[in-house]
């Protein structure tokens, strides 16, 4: 073999496998994405979880509760300290403007165009954040029962329906997909994504 055709091979094998390494560094990033690496849980480890936390996960309701803007649905999901992962926040009479961004810097929440709507100081979003840590979840959600978010799976949400009052109709919450309803205060619920599982993917 020449040393041209032997130079040309060399490269041809390179730029090879420079192409099989992006292609693996690519299909890795999209797997990522898409919450491959992202801990799986069964239906009876995600009941030992809340029984950890139940104690953490209802003073971060109260606490929740005593921030809660008058008239206001506030749905709150934090990415780390300083990123939101999604914000929304509506009316609760089903009227009026609502907002809902994602990736939405903290110290926004202290700017003139949500602190109208919010009212929240820096040191009310900072104890807020520190009560879903304490409780080991990301996210709140207002309503009855209460959703707060416990991890995400893949494109999916894993949450805690906290119920508050007794007389709130559990059926919905035990359909044995979305929802599972372990007892009278809570139902586990799988939130999928726009792509993968509707359904809880672990039923044991």
């Amino acid at each position: 073999m020449s040393s041209i055709s032997k130079n040309i091979f060399i490269g041809f094998a390179i730029a090879g496998g420079v192409f099989i390494v992006g292609c693996i560094i690519f299909a890795l990033m999209i797997f990522s994405a898409f919450g491959g690496f992202d801990k799986s849980y069964s239906i009876d480890e995600l009941k030992e979880e809340y029984l950890v936390n139940e104690k953490e996960i209802d003073k971060l309701i109260q606490y929740y509760y005593s921030i809660k803007p008058t008239g206001k649905i506030v749905e709150i999901e934090f990415k780390d300290d300083t990123v939101l992962e999604r914000l929304r926040i509506a009316p609760d009479d089903a009227t009026g403007k609502i907002y809902q961004q994602w990736d939405v810097n903290v110290e926004n929440l202290t700017k003139p165009e949500l602190k109208k709507d919010l009212g929240w100081s820096k040191e009310e979003i900072k104890m807020l954040k520190e009560k879903l840590d304490q409780a080991d979840c990301i996210s709140i959600e207002d309503g009855e029962p209460v959703k707060v978010g416990f991890k995400r799976s893949g494109l999916g949400m894993l949450s805690f329906n906290v119920f508050q009052k007794k007389e709130t109709d559990r059926s919905d919450f035990n359909d044995g997909c979305q929802y599972i309803l372990v007892n009278n205060k809570l139902a586990l619920e799988y939130g999928g994504g726009a792509v993968g599982p509707q359904c809880f993917p672990h039923k044991q």
